[in-house]
């Protein structure tokens, strides 16, 4: 092909219309181009202008166009159209210069080689990798006058949570995204200028019009404009026969997700299995895809042809049949997938060639070792909506951050995918280690195998914003600290003398302080145990609880170690015993010693039963301004060694339901009324005042008065005695009546009445009879055969009465019982 057209011009044309008159008197002496798929085309052309000294200001950056007519014979009209390139100069140079003329050196570059220049680290959230390509071109105005883009797309692609671009060029960026998604994209040359076109399937291959040509080796005789093959080549190598690949879903623990794809089963020169692990697919349509994408991308690599020609028409994208040569394995023709083109004034155009069968879907290499990887940690802080005051998180507990790296606009609480926050312990059941993380918290993220799209939160960080709780400028550096916003805190002291824990909320200042205490400015205010709060308090224990004062020296011995105080309720229980012999040989009532023995042996000690012990070997003190109650469903003991004291400055009542027995065993009772009178009475027996030796009855300022309703009888040891009964007064004795008086007055009848008290006593309510009643009209069920198990299993059986009475009190149901109903035999 000769390198001038009809008319001796030349064949090849740069034009630069930006460049006005600098460019007119541009010819081509020479260029080397290359095109290939998936990469921005790269034409270097060298050429010479009458002007010594052209200013790169009219040429670098503009937008040319590269044209190739095709060859003619002198006086016939050209063969066609020609090719154009389309792109932008992205080099000048000068390169030698004579009298005559300067020789100049221009790269002509599709437009998407300046996204070389534009270097980022970058987030996209929630976007498919072909809206993520198309939102860079549009920013980059790859839809205005000399450039434009195109999808025909056959797959359905997700969308990601987050896509890094980490530290990589957008062009290198959108080839990343083109490799991990099975898109590939051609440059092709449009009305207005290139046009960059993404596809993904073989149906988006070029095929019209046709392109064919012979293969015909070069023996120098083709004639002028005959397109060719003339040097052919087809390369062929072993591949792996399927592709493994697993990734684990924690939205879908615990196996991980697995799949093998071999495309092509029946094709024996294959050998071998490639696993690739972490391939972020979430279920097995997606793993399916991955493998697919592997296997695709490794046979459009089994089959390479390689050329020569002259074929003017050769673009990648485009299929080429050679019309009279068969290829085994390319029936359909072959899928160009890069051609090199040279050409000068004193060569001919032709070019080289690679290409794969054409019912392949071609798949760019994907060249993992070469994407990016982020060893380490990068900053972030963690992001909520409106400066959120509590952990935002959503219901996996995962967290919103904003990375510092992140330069573009943002809207609150979607500054980035939702991320795990890594802990130092986490289980099955729900077990597990959590402190939330507020807004504006500095964070550590790091990336699981690296990979920039799978972030998660490593672990939080004091900055000059939120400073650590111990620092240097605290004399406590000796202290171990977990404190949250509201200042709910636990913290271990271990500063030598000033050892200390604290658990404290500000919610009514409730506190467990133990060890060395302090206040607010780390003043000692005490030293030991102390629990507070300003609200209520509550200490519950379900088997018992023992709270003593007695000393257990560095915590050596058992938790229910309770000698000390067994053996103060013993020995309180021996004295009493002393008094009980005493008060049996005076007929008193005694205490139920016993049963206090056997109470202290089978539920106080250890703990048996869920009582509570009180224990201190100094005392005891209660002290309130109000009330103070003390109630027992069975006996109260109160036993001391010394004395008893009880003072009221006001009453002093006791009640007893049968008997009050006071007994003094060495020094008496002594019974005095400072002022009021005093009132002993037996309002439904007789009463007895009894004494050893003499017996006082005086009135120190008043009348005594002795009065019976049946009569009063005096007596004074002897058989002398004086009765009063009714209107009759008797005196007799077997001795004398002596009168030591001056005179006797006797004078007719006279009379005294005294008044007699009346008493109105009521029985005590304590041992009415248990009454059965029907559950739904509340009325007694007289007549009913009954049986009821009281607390200490004892079994009492019977009829009730015709008032639904049964032979038990309640007295005998106060500590609890369990009643089995029996069947009325009469109904």
């Amino acid at each position: 092909m000769s390198s001038l057209n009809s008319g001796g011009q030349q064949a090849y044309h740069l034009e630069i219309r930006r460049a006005g008159v600098h460019a007119k008197d541009l010819s081509v002496v020479s260029f080397d181009g290359v095109e290939e798929m998936g990469e921005p085309s790269r034409f270097v052309i060298r050429l010479t202008h009458p002007a010594p000294d052209l200013p790169r200001a009219s040429f670098l950056g503009m937008p040319a166009t590269f044209t190739i007519n095709p060859p003619a014979l002198p006086g016939l009209p050209a063969l066609g159209d020609g090719r154009k390139t389309q792109g932008i100069v992205t080099g000048f140079s000068t390169l030698a210069s004579s009298k005559d003329a300067t020789i100049y050196e221009m790269v002509l570059e599709s437009r998407l080689a300046q996204l070389r220049n534009v270097k980022r680290c970058r987030l996209f959230l929630d976007q498919s990798f072909p809206k993520i390509i198309e939102s860079i071109l549009r920013e980059h105005g790859f839809a205005g006058d000399n450039s434009h883009f195109s999808f025909t797309l056959l797959r359905t692609y997700e969308k990601r949570p987050i896509v890094t671009q980490w530290h990589e060029s957008d062009l290198a960026f959108i080839q990343r995204l083109c490799r991990r998604s099975g898109i590939w994209f051609r440059i092709d040359a449009g009305e207005w200028g290139e046009v960059a076109h993404f596809g993904d399937d073989f149906t988006h291959y070029r095929r019209q019009p046709a392109l064919t040509a012979p293969f015909s080796e070069n023996a120098g005789l083709e004639s002028v404009g005959a397109e060719a093959v003339h040097a052919f080549e087809t390369h062929c190598k072993n591949i792996q026969q399927s592709f493994i690949v697993r990734d684990y879903n924690r939205q879908a623990a615990p196996a991980p997700i697995e799949t093998e794809v071999n495309l092509a089963r029946n094709d024996k020169t294959t050998f071998g299995q490639s696993y690739a692990f972490g391939t972020l697919h979430l279920d097995p349509a997606q793993a399916k895809w991955e493998g697919q994408l592997r296997h695709e991308a490794a046979l459009s690599e089994q089959i390479v042809y390689q050329g020569k020609s002259n074929v003017l028409g050769l673009v990648p994208g485009a299929v080429f049949r050679l019309n009279n040569k068969v290829l085994p394995d390319a029936e359909f023709g072959q899928l160009i997938t890069r051609v090199t083109h040279h050409g000068a004034r004193d060569a001919a155009y032709h070019n080289t060639y690679a290409a794969i069968p054409s019912d392949r879907i071609y798949r760019l290499p994907l060249h993992e070792a070469d994407w990016p990887k982020i060893s380490g940690t990068v900053s972030a802080r963690i992001a909520s909506p409106n400066r959120y005051p509590y952990a935002y998180m959503n219901e996996a507990g995962d967290y919103m951050v904003q990375f510092d790296f992140d330069r573009d606009p943002r809207q609150k609480g979607l500054n980035s995918c939702w991320m795990r926050l890594a802990k130092p312990f986490a289980g099955s059941v729900q077990t597990g280690f959590h402190f939330p993380l507020l807004d504006g918290t500095e964070v550590a993220v790091a990336f699981h195998d690296g990979d920039p799209d799978k972030p998660y939160i490593a672990h939080a960080l004091h900055d000059s914003q939120n400073g650590d709780l111990i620092t240097n400028q605290n004399r406590w550096m000796s202290r171990n600290e977990i404190r949250t916003q509201s200042n709910n805190k636990l913290r271990l002291e271990d500063w030598e003398g000033f050892e200390h824990v604290k658990l404290a909320t500000e919610y009514g200042k409730s506190q467990l302080n133990l060890g060395h205490l302090v206040d607010a400015k780390k003043q000692k205010r005490g030293e030991g145990l102390e629990i507070r709060t300003d609200l209520w308090g509550s200490v519950r224990a379900g088997k018992g609880l023992f709270l003593s004062a007695d000393a257990q020296a560095k915590a050596n011995g058992q938790q229910l170690d309770m000698k000390a105080a067994l053996n103060q309720l013993q020995l309180a229980v021996a004295g009493a015993s002393g008094l009980a012999d005493a008060a049996r040989v005076a007929k008193a009532e005694i205490a139920d010693l016993k049963a206090e023995n056997q109470w202290l042996k089978d539920s106080v000690t250890e703990l048996k039963q869920a009582v509570m012990v009180l224990s201190a070997p100094a005392g005891v003190a209660v002290a309130t301004p109000e009330r103070v109650s003390i109630a027992a469903g069975k006996d109260v003991h109160v036993s001391t060694a010394a004395n008893a004291n009880v003072s009221a400055l006001r009453n002093v009542v006791i009640a007893a339901s049968d008997v009050l027995s006071l007994f003094a065993h060495k020094l008496g009772i002594k019974l005095f009324a400072a002022r009021g009178k005093v009132l002993i009475q037996a309002q439904s027996d007789a009463m007895e005042l009894v004494a050893e030796r003499d017996m006082h009855l005086t009135s120190a300022n008043g009348t005594l008065i002795a009065n019976g309703a049946n009569g009063t009888v005096i007596s004074g040891g002897g058989s002398a005695y004086v009765k009063v009964t009714g209107d009759n007064v008797e005196i007799g004795g077997a001795g004398n009546l002596i009168l030591k008086i001056i005179d006797i007055q006797k004078s007719g009848p006279g009379e005294m009445k005294l008044p007699l008290p009346k008493f109105e006593q009521l029985d005590v309510h304590n041992n009415e009879k248990f009454i059965l009643s029907d559950q739904l009209t509340g009325r007694p069920t007289p007549n009913r055969p009954y049986r009821i198990q009281l607390a200490n299993g004892q079994i009492v059986e019977g009829k009730t009465t015709a008032k639904g009475e049964t032979s038990i009190a309640k007295d005998d149901i106060a500590q609890g019982m369990k009643l089995l109903l029996q069947k009325n035999k009469e109904s």
